[in-house]
């Protein structure tokens, strides 16, 4: 199963360095490879989590196709752009999109869509969120360990 985001924001980022400097205001523990085209981010996006390789899937998308999309949604006239934020079981995935997306709303004055839960958060509200799952982290993956444990002494 994978889980999707959106930053909505009135501007862009111009490139990847300017991404991790807006990471870098909040100690987020995620790196960049800063030879990456921002312009071009399209499908997975490599990073490093905890000095561990790490990423998520990540594009550009028009303010439009949001609108399509999620047609239940109101969308704020001045947001024109959009970057999706996709990942799929890994926990570190989670936490580095969320803080990736939560460090590019506070830089571009945008919010947080949340398309399964229907909820637009503001950057404030997302930094938030990605604190408090980056520290519970420890507690989701050893909740997943023993589940996993539990399962096989089950077969």
């Amino acid at each position: 199963m994978s889980m999707e985001i959106y930053v909505l924001s009135p501007r862009r980022l111009q490139s990847i360095h300017e991404w991790q400097q807006a990471v870098d205001k909040y100690d987020f523990p995620i790196r960049f490879d800063l030879r990456i085209d921002f312009d071009k981010v399209s499908g997975f996006l490599p990073l490093q989590f905890r000095g561990k390789l790490s990423g998520f899937e990540c594009d550009h998308w028009g303010i439009k196709d949001i609108e399509e999309t999620y047609d239940q949604v109101t969308i704020d006239p001045h947001f024109k752009h959009a970057l999706a934020f996709r990942w799929g079981g890994d926990f570190s995935e989670l936490v580095s999109a969320l803080q990736a997306a939560a460090a590019y709303a506070v830089a571009t004055d945008g919010v947080v869509f949340d398309c399964q839960e229907g909820e637009i958060n503001s950057a404030t509200r997302a930094v938030e969120v990605a604190r408090e799952t980056e520290a519970a982290l420890p507690q989701i993956e050893a909740t997943m360990e023993r589940a996993l444990d539990e399962f096989k002494s089950k077969k």
